[in-house]
């Protein structure tokens, strides 16, 4: 792979024709025939776990890249452009693709006589999946089964039925004698081929399960104080027409054993007790809900020294509200965590994009505990354009003032996709600024006034 920042969109478009014309064996000395005919570009094949026996099943051809972490502004927007033109020329080629994936319109997909060619566009890199015809049918037929089975799932009564289990439980020092008598209580069966301590519910109705982490060689375990386990989880997968009412059953359970909890957050819609031996964590992520037990100062002080020193590392939570509800009796962490400052367009497009849909979407989830946020982004120190907007548990609206321009005032409802449309209008005003980078302008937030919330944590980059 090439570290440039050039896309080269007739170098990618030779390869869709050579991709087309080759004469696929789906054999392992595709590869080397493929890499001859279109080197310099490097790609790589593999097989599928569940496709049918071939030596071959998909082939990854490398078309543009940049440095994983890169921020640079030229570099994301080569990237941006050269996809676009080339999701152009293919159209022109090969017709309207067949589909997307997900409704995610960076991954495309063509159906070929003998290729299926999936190219997709990510934040640093351009490329393109070939498939195997049968295995890629293979492929969209086990993920509509998954799709089809998941809607049929909507009892989550095993979920709740296990919270009190796990919030009673006495964990100690996470040995397998401490958590056998959970999970003798809980009396779902043990998986015995894994290592971890796994017992599952594994049907057409209902998959769920409680899983003991065992704590790995890599996380130095006598350094931070970790038993022999690091993590104990319960999960369910659910149809997502009712993980709301799932998860506010299943919050209204916490609350009963563990009283309101003293902080939440996103993404995930996280609602974190933190105790000083055990934190517990109810979340809406996989497909489902979570309930996570941690031990407290292992877990903190790992993070700690991963915050001080590893560069890539981040915190779970991009925003963050301490609730002041009454009767907490668990406590918050007052650490401050490093934030890497919005030096460029890209980072505050990456900012925004992570940030604003979570806002909009688990905040319907966290009410009454957290119940809005409001926002401005301006040119510091001036008073001229700007652009801002609230989230709340009931909606979500942005205000677009720009020089020259009426104002756009707009409302939303809450939902993930509320917030990734108000993402992208908001990256879009903000360019019109008329100024050189993101380090000009200045962010205030806050939570609602009038109420005991406050707001922690809003990850824009910015100083507050």
């Amino acid at each position: 792979m090439s570290e440039s920042p050039v896309f080269d969109v007739a170098e990618a478009m030779r390869v869709a024709r050579e991709v087309e014309q080759f004469e696929w064996s789906w054999s392992a000395s595709n590869i080397e025939q493929l890499q001859s005919l279109l080197a310099p570009i490097k790609l790589s094949g593999a097989k599928m776990r569940f496709a049918p026996s071939t030596e071959l099943d998909i082939v990854r051809v490398f078309i543009a890249d940049i440095p994983l972490r890169s921020v640079d502004d030229a570099e994301r927007e080569a990237l941006r452009t050269g996809f676009a033109a080339l999701r152009m020329d293919l159209i022109e080629a090969w017709g309207e693709p067949d589909s997307d994936i997900d409704g995610d319109t960076r991954s495309l997909v063509w159906v070929l006589p003998q290729v299926v060619v999936q190219l997709n566009c990510r934040t640093h890199s351009v490329s393109y999946l070939l498939f195997r015809p049968d295995a890629h049918r293979s492929a969209e037929a086990a993920r509509r089964a998954r799709q089809e089975q998941d809607e049929q799932r909507t009892d989550f009564a095993p979920f709740l039925a296990v919270l009190p289990h796990i919030a009673n439980a006495h964990l100690g020092s996470w040995s397998r004698s401490d958590l056998d008598p959970l999970f003798e209580a809980v009396g779902w069966p043990i998986d015995i081929s894994k290592e971890d301590l796994v017992a599952e519910l594994n049907g057409d109705a209902v998959q769920a399960s409680l899983q003991a982490s065992r704590t790995e060689e890599y996380m130095d375990a006598d350094r931070w104080g970790f038993g022999e386990y690091r993590e104990l989880r319960l999960s369910q997968r659910l149809s997502s027409r009712v993980v709301p009412e799932a998860y506010a059953a299943a919050l209204r359970s916490c609350v009963e054993l563990l009283g309101p909890p003293p902080v939440v957050g996103g993404p995930d819609a996280q609602a974190i007790w933190r105790g000083a031996k055990v934190t517990y964590t109810l979340s809406t992520s996989c497909g489902g809900l979570q309930f996570a037990a941690t031990p407290t100062e292992a877990v903190e002080g790992r993070e700690y020294w991963e915050s001080e020193w590893d560069e890539d590392w981040e915190s779970p939570l991009r925003w963050r509200v301490t609730t002041g509800a009454d009767g907490v009796r668990f406590g918050t962490r007052d650490r401050w965590v490093y934030e890497r400052p919005a030096e460029t367009w890209s980072m505050l497009d990456d900012y925004i994009t992570e940030l604003f849909p979570s806002l909009a979407g688990d905040l319907a989830l966290l009410a009454p505990y957290a119940t809005g946020v409001g926002w401005v982004l301006r040119v510091a120190e001036e008073p001229g354009p700007f652009v801002q907007g609230w989230f709340a548990d009931d909606g979500a609206g942005l205000e677009i003032h720009l020089p020259g321009a009426e104002p756009v005032v707009r409302s939303y409802p809450p939902s993930f996709e509320s917030g990734r449309r108000i993402a992208a209008e908001t990256t879009a005003a903000l360019r019109k600024f008329g100024v050189a980078s993101p380090t000009d302008l200045e962010m205030v937030a806050w939570a609602p006034w009038g109420t005991t919330q406050a707001l922690d944590t809003f990850r824009l980059g910015f100083k507050r």
